[in-house]
């Protein structure tokens, strides 16, 4: 995300830059390797009878965050993201009800430096940084009156790159950003014991894929925006 600017003196300009806050949403993509094959092999074994649990492959992400833009061409990104992530499925099968509900969300915590040009009212640049990701999820299935269910968690950092721009319109700045995450890290249940999947390997929750985020972001100062650097 980076933030437009319109024209001013170079003393402005060499006086620093500004802070904004951000408010941001968009459609994300998933890997979700592990998590969806264990979904295949699921179906698999009722296959033919009608029931077959979507694999998780992206979900809407939200968030907040902090601009900071030390000079025109160098931008700091601090990033608040709520990833969700699911899949559910009910059903009969023989007269039986049949339900499946996997909940992966992540809550994202990222840095991100950038470096931007300026053309007139438009911002962009290209930029990288790093996050930390936190899960508390849940897997739920129910057969008959049989029902299991179990809270799990994942933590572990991971990596963005984006490309970003943004236009100024009166006080406020529509941004848009686009980009890939790698974001990859173990589940584990209530006990703390590692996830195993059906041929015994960890499971691991992967919030890796395309990421994109569109929102609008206000300066706390007023003033003057810095032009493009010297």
């Amino acid at each position: 995300m980076l933030l437009g600017w319109t024209g001013t003196s170079r003393a402005e300009s060499e006086s620093g830059g500004k802070v904004y806050i951000a408010f941001f949403g968009g459609p994300q993509k998933y890997s979700m390797s592990d998590v969806n094959d264990e979904i295949k092999h699921g179906n698999e074994e009722v296959e033919g009878s009608g029931f077959a649990v979507n694999e998780i492959g992206g979900g809407a992400g939200f968030g907040a965050g902090i601009r900071v833009f030390p000079s025109a061409k160098l931008g700091l990104l601090f990033d608040f993201m709520r990833l969700a992530a699911s899949t559910s499925k009910e059903a009969r099968i023989d007269g039986m009800p049949v339900a499946v509900d996997i909940q992966l969300p992540a809550s994202a915590f990222s840095a991100t430096a950038g470096y931007f040009r300026t053309t007139h009212r438009l911002r962009y640049g290209l930029g990288a940084g790093v996050g930390y990701y936190i899960c508390n999820g849940k897997i739920e299935a129910r057969v008959g009156t049989e029902r299991t269910s179990s809270d799990v968690t994942a933590k572990g950092p991971g990596f963005q790159a984006l490309a970003m721009g943004d236009i100024r319109a009166s006080s406020l700045h529509f941004e848009v950003a686009i980009g890939y995450r790698s974001a990859k890290t173990n589940l584990q249940d209530e006990g703390g014991a590692d996830v195993l999947g059906t041929d015994g390997s960890r499971l691991r929750a992967d919030w890796s894929g395309l990421m994109t985020r569109f929102g609008f972001s206000i300066p706390f100062d007023p003033g003057p925006y810095p032009t493009s650097g010297r």
